[in-house]
């Protein structure tokens, strides 16, 4: 397949929820250079979450004149929620968002509880390239282990 289209594949897949920087070993396992993966998938990501973090003030206006409530008051779900969001703060929030709540949730659940916008956009980049690099740097050396 064209490089070009591969790369194109990766930057769509790594902006799906849930999916995101998980692209990278199976794109690095198919033969593609592990930077230029990680590198695709990191700025997919990243910029996604910035557009969820651009757009959370809308949600968050929506959300109280709906419910007539800030996020997280009135619902057990919310209430825990918080309780992390209380204990381990934005950085928690971003480190565990790839593989607990999915990074765009992680990055709502921050705004929305409200967590300044320049904290959470800080925290999501460097744990997007944390991420990225881990998993990328893995990869190549569990198929240098195999090859």
């Amino acid at each position: 397949m064209n490089e070009f289209l591969t790369h194109l594949l990766v930057l769509a897949s790594a902006a799906v929820p849930w999916f995101e920087l998980f692209v990278i070993p199976p794109a690095i396992a198919l033969g593609m250079n592990p930077i230029s993966v990680a590198v695709v998938a990191f700025a997919s990501n990243t910029a996604v979450a910035f557009a969820v973090i651009s757009g959370s003030a809308r949600l968050l206006e929506w959300w109280e004149r709906r419910r007539g409530r800030p996020i997280g008051e009135g619902s057990r779900s919310g209430a825990r929620v918080r309780r992390a969001f209380e204990r381990f703060g934005v950085p928690g929030l971003a480190l565990q968002g790839p593989f607990v709540s999915g990074m765009y949730f992680a990055v709502l659940f921050a705004i929305l509880l409200g967590a300044p916008r320049h904290k959470v956009a800080f925290w999501t980049t460097v744990s997007n390239a944390l991420w990225a690099i881990a998993l990328a740097a893995a990869t190549a050396a569990g198929l240098d282990l195999l090859t």
